[in-house]
């Protein structure tokens, strides 16, 4: 089996993303998965797998890739263990400048526990 990785998936068709935020919405959606473990430590599955993934620290190898919200769509149907991360606070600027904020679905984490999953993610490219 391939080794346990975490993939975090950034929106490439949201609106004023940049690297900055790029980095806050990872860390969310890390605290996210953080919470899914929490709260899915009773699957003896996905238990051994965070396990080995963390081996002796708080986290393991994690790839950022990037998505459309459509093909985020199909990662949560393929994947089992994916959450969305919405910021409800996303700020953006149009095109005079004006910044707004709206709940926005900024990115996702996805932890797959088998070669099929493993196999459905190779398809994404890393995010730039």
């Amino acid at each position: 089996m391939t080794d346990p990785r975490l993939y975090i998936v950034m929106r490439e068709d949201i609106q004023d993303m940049n690297p900055g935020k790029a980095v806050a919405q990872g860390c969310h959606a890390q605290a996210d998965f953080d919470t899914h473990v929490e709260n899915r430590y009773t699957d003896d599955d996905f238990r051994s797998a965070h396990l080995q993934w963390c081996e002796d620290r708080n986290f393991g190898v994690t790839l950022v890739l990037s998505a459309l919200w459509e093909q985020m769509c199909d990662i949560e149907d393929c994947v089992k263990h994916t959450g969305m991360v919405v910021d409800p606070t996303y700020p953006w600027r149009n095109y005079y400048g004006k910044t707004f904020t709206t709940a926005e679905t900024t990115c996702m984490w996805a932890f797959p526990t088998t070669e099929q999953e493993f196999e459905y993610m190779r398809q994404f490219d890393l995010h730039c």
